[in-house]
């Protein structure tokens, strides 16, 4: 998958369509579908510690991101809602 935009990007009724057909899903099952280097792509350009750094607060350990899949303006995807920003990825 790539990343494609987010929320703040987009039109609300994009975004409320996703939303209407959300279902949530845990980390490891959004890091198989986005793909490993592509998440820890997206991790690292939000100051995530990807394994590089030691102590610092990784992706999979914040308690504060949810993970869902959905269909955005037609085409499935992944989404990482992160601090009210949903960020959204579809296939490639």
């Amino acid at each position: 998958m790539i990343y494609l935009t987010c929320c703040v990007a987009s039109t609300a009724a994009k975004i409320r369509a996703m939303r209407d057909r959300e279902r949530r899903i845990g980390y490891a099952t959004a890091r198989k579908a986005i793909g490993g280097e592509t998440l820890d792509d997206w991790a690292s350009a939000m100051r995530y510690d990807t394994g590089s750094e030691r102590g610092g607060l990784r992706l999979q350990n914040d308690f504060a991101v949810s993970y869902y899949r959905s269909v955005y303006d037609g085409k499935p995807c992944v989404f990482i809602e992160h601090s009210a920003i949903e960020y959204i990825f579809v296939r490639g």
